[in-house]
């Protein structure tokens, strides 16, 4: 039962089988940790094999997900929330690709645009070290910008890494080039620090918290996005998110805070 749990590579299902193991054979307690022990070195040894002889075409993963809203009688309101992520992590780059779009139309009017799109690439020089290279493009309209390119190097730290639970921090330089809605554009150097936090609170459930922040002279801007995700059937799940944004020195007339809250559906592959 327990290398069957190793082999099959979900931490949360590892955990629960270790736990029923140490239930049912208490006497058994340390040896059940050196078997699952054993079956972990053997596992990580295999995928390192296998992350060796594979190209760089192979060995992706990665979630869609989808949401929509139609209402019509007294006002007509049309939402539309869209993502895609792709992760590969081989043996020593790691790449993510992430893409999402927030629609909402209303009366006749745009209440929200929203697009965003980035991809970062990681040099594992450690278990937990790592450089790494950012590049994102954004629209939101309703934020003051109408395009947002930002480049970014860096470090890294995995300040927690088990089965269950994965705390990343990153930090270092950046440039921003942002065209407004006013028609100015800005070219700005700046300084990028990121957090990322997975939490595995169940085999089935799961939270994470994303928060990447730039600062700069002119607008500095924090984006932080909070997810609670909770399988259904198979690879289908349901994802309940919340994205805050605010920027420091909007264009007049516009708040420094905008929100988006999300209910989508999830299919990982």
């Amino acid at each position: 039962m327990l290398k069957a749990a190793v082999n099959g590579g979900d931490a949360g299902t590892v955990q629960v089988a270790v736990d029923l193991a140490k239930k049912t054979n208490p006497q058994s307690a340390a040896e059940i940790d050196t078997l699952v022990a054993q079956y972990q070195a053997e596992a990580k040894a295999r995928h390192e094999a296998k992350l060796r002889r594979q190209g760089f075409l192979r060995g992706w993963s990665g979630q869609g997900q989808a949401g929509a809203a139609y209402s019509t009688g007294n006002s007509r309101n049309t939402a539309i929330a869209l993502g895609l992520s792709l992760k590969r992590d081989g043996l020593y780059w790691r790449h993510a690709l992430t893409a999402t779009a927030d629609y909402q139309h209303s009366d006749g009017a745009d209440q929200r645009e929203r697009y965003f799109a980035s991809y970062e690439s990681n040099y594992k020089v450690t278990d937990r070290f790592y450089v790494l290279g950012v590049f994102s493009w954004e629209r939101d309209r309703f934020s003051g910008f109408t395009s947002r390119l930002s480049e970014a190097l860096g470090l890294g730290y995995s300040v927690i890494k088990t089965p269950t639970m994965t705390l990343n921090l990153e930090g270092g330089p950046a440039l921003r080039q942002t065209r407004y809605i006013t028609g100015e554009n800005e070219n700005n150097f700046a300084g990028r620090a990121a957090i990322d936090y997975q939490w595995q609170i169940t085999p089935t459930l799961s939270f994470s918290q994303n928060l990447a922040a730039y600062g700069q002279s002119s607008d500095s801007t924090v984006t932080s996005n909070t997810a609670l995700t909770t399988k259904l059937l198979g690879n289908l799940s349901a994802q309940l998110s919340f994205l805050a944004q605010y920027e420091s020195n909007p264009p007049l007339g516009l708040e420094n805070t905008d929100t988006t809250s999300r209910l989508t559906l999830v299919y990982s592959f």
